[in-house]
C-alpha cells in the first residue's frame, strides 16, 4: 500500500528545497549543532511561519526563558505573536537540592519526558519545537538509559497532531548518536571559523527517514530578518534551451584572434599579470552583449563597483539607449564576507532571474581565497561551468598570474576545464613596455596563433598587426600594482 508524505514548510523557502519540500508532517527532527550556530533562530523562523499561516505553535524551552526568547526575536525583527512559549524545569524544585549528591534516576528522566509529552498533548500544537535536548540527556544515567527515553517520547508524540523538532548542543561528552538513531529527521549545523572574515555556516541533511533530500553541505547565512540556505548546486539539475546567443567582442581583429564569437555555452580563461588589460577585454564583451540586447552578470572580487560601472559607461556609445546600462548587472563580491555557495547562488540569481546570457567573474584569484579551505576548486569551477553550459550562458573567468602558464599551479590549472584560453603579457621593446595578446586554446574550433600588440585606448580596446621584433616577458613585480 501506498502512503503519501506530507511535508510542512520550514519557513526558509530554500532549506524546504534541500529537504524536497520540507519537514515530514507528524514525525520528530532534529536540528544539532555547537553553540553559536542559529539552531534557537532557525525554530523561532520554524514557528513564526507556522502561526502566518495559521497553525497552533508551541516552543518549549527548558533552557532559555521566555524573555530570552523576545529578545532573540526581536533582534531579528521578529513578533512571536501567535506563539505559546512554556518553560520547563528540568527538575521539579524539590528535587534540585538532592540532584547535588544523588545520581538522576529513571524516575526523574520519565516524569521529565512525561511533563514534555502532557504539555504539548494540552497545547494542541500542531508545530513544535523543545530546546534543548542536552537538559534531558544530563538527566540520563547513560546512552541506553537516554535512547528509551527518547523513543517513549517519540511514541507518544507520534499520537499527536505535531510536528516536532528537538534542538541539541553537541555539548555532551562521548557522542554516541544515540538522539539521531531515535528520530526521523537530522539536519546538522557547522559554523567554520576562517583565518579571517566573516565565519562560514554551513549545514547538511543527515537523514529524512522516509522521505527525499539533496545530500551533501549546503552554505547558509543568518540576517537580521532572515535565514538563507544556499542548496548546493547540481547542473544537471538545470536546463535552457531557449534563446542561444553567441558572443561576439564586436572588435573584428579580436574576434578573428579567438576564432570567432564566444559560442553560446562556452568558457573563456582570460589570464595575464595585473594591469595588463584582462577587465577591460572582458568588458569590451559585456559591452558588446549589453549592445546586442543581452543581460550581463558581472562579479568583481577587487575593483569598487563604481570604478567599474564608471568604466563601463565610458566605453558606451553616447546614443546608447537608456535601458542598456539596466542590463550590466555589476556584483562587487567581498571575499572575505561570502560563502562559496553564496556565491554561486548570486551567479543563479543573475541566470535564473535576469535571464543573463554572459557570467564575468573578476578575478577568479580571489575567489580561490573563498574556498581554499576545501580544496575543491576545479570541482566547484566545473559544476558551475556545467551549470552555465547547460543555461547557454557564456562565461568569461579572468585570472592573474605573474609568470608563464603553469596548469599544475591555481589558478592557471582552471585553464583545463575551460573551453578557451586568452592571454595577455608585458613585452619591452626599444625600452618601451608594450601590451600583447593572444589566444591559446579554442576547444569547438580554430583560432590564430600569431601574438598581437594590444593597445587600451579611451575608446576601448584595439588589436594591432603580428608582433615580429623579438618578444622578452617582463617580470610582473616591476610593473604589480
Amino acid at each position: 500500500m501506498h502512503f503519501d508524505i506530507e511535508r510542512i514548510p520550514t519557513g526558509i523557502p530554500e532549506l524546504d528545497a534541500v529537504l524536497r519540500g520540507g519537514l515530514i508532517r507528524q514525525r520528530v527532527h532534529l536540528i544539532e549543532g555547537r553553540p553559536g550556530t542559529g539552531k534557537t533562530t532557525l525554530g523561532l523562523r520554524y514557528l513564526i511561519h507556522g502561526a502566518q499561516t495559521g497553525q497552533r505553535c508551541l516552543y518549549l524551552t527548558l533552557s532559555e526563558s521566555h524573555d530570552e526568547l523576545l529578545a532573540t526575536a526581536r533582534s531579528h525583527g521578529w513578533s512571536l505573536d501567535g506563539i505559546q512559549i512554556e518553560e520547563i524545569m528540568p527538575l521539579p524544585p524539590e528535587t534540585v537540592s538532592a540532584q547535588t549528591i544523588l545520581l538522576p534516576t529513571d524516575t526523574e528522566l520519565s516524569a521529565l519526558v512525561g511533563r514534555i509529552a502532557d504539555t504539548i498533548a494540552e497545547s494542541g500544537a500542531e508545530r513544535v519545537v523543545i530546546d534543548s535536548m542536552v537538559e534531558v540527556r544530563l538527566l540520563a544515567r547513560d546512552s541506553p538509559h537516554y535512547r528509551r527515553q527518547i523513543i517513549d517520547l517519540r511514541q507518544r508524540l507520534a499520537r499527536l497532531d505535531a510536528t516536532v523538532i528537538l534542538l541539541d548542543d553537541l555539548t555532551a561528552d562521548g557522542r554516541e548518536y544515540e538522539l539521531q538513531s531515535a528520530v526521523h529527521g537530522v539536519v546538522t549545523l557547522e559554523q567554520l571559523e576562517r583565518s579571517f572574515g566573516a565565519a562560514r555556516r554551513r549545514l547538511r541533511v543527515v537523514k529524512l527517514r522516509g522521505g527525499d533530500f539533496q545530500s551533501g553541505w549546503h552554505d547558509y547565512a543568518i540576517q537580521k530578518s532572515e535565514i538563507l540556505v544556499f542548496p548546493s548546486l547540481i547542473a544537471q539539475e538545470h536546463q535552457r534551451e531557449d534563446g542561444v546567443r553567441d558572443m561576439s567582442s564586436k572588435v573584428a581583429c579580436l574576434d578573428r584572434l579567438v576564432g570567432g564569437p564566444l559560442t553560446a555555452g562556452s568558457s573563456t580563461m582570460i589570464v595575464g599579470p595585473s594591469g595588463s588589460g584582462k577587465s577591460t577585454v572582458a568588458l569590451q564583451y559585456a559591452l558588446a552583449a549589453v549592445e546586442s540586447g543581452c543581460h550581463v552578470g558581472y562579479f568583481s572580487f577587487d575593483e569598487s563597483e563604481s570604478t567599474l560601472r564608471s568604466r563601463m559607461v565610458a566605453h558606451m556609445h553616447q546614443d546608447a539607449a537608456p535601458d542598456e546600462e539596466r542590463r550590466f548587472h555589476l556584483q562587487r563580491i567581498n571575499p572575505s564576507r561570502i560563502s562559496p555557495g553564496e556565491f554561486i547562488w548570486k551567479v543563479r540569481r543573475i541566470v535564473e532571474d535576469r535571464n543573463a546570457r554572459l557570467v564575468i567573474i573578476d578575478c577568479i584569484n580571489s575567489y580561490l581565497d573563498v574556498i581554499r579551505e576545501e580544496k575543491s576548486l576545479l570541482l566547484q569551477m566545473n559544476e558551475l561551468f556545467s551549470y552555465l553550459s547547460n543555461m547557454n550562458v557564456t562565461s568569461i573567468i579572468i585570472g592573474a598570474h605573474s609568470a608563464r602558464l603553469d596548469t599544475s599551479k591555481e589558478p592557471d590549472a582552471l585553464s583545463i576545464i575551460t573551453d578557451n584560453i586568452v592571454s595577455l603579457r608585458y613585452y619591452e621593446h626599444e625600452n618601451v613596455v608594450h601590451k600583447a595578446i593572444c589566444a591559446l586554446k579554442r576547444r569547438d574550433g580554430r583560432h590564430e596563433h600569431d601574438v598581437r600588440e594590444l593597445h587600451l585606448t579611451d575608446a576601448g580596446i584595439e588589436i594591432g598587426e603580428r608582433i615580429t621584433v623579438p618578444v622578452d616577458e617582463i617580470g610582473v613585480a616591476n610593473f604589480d600594482s
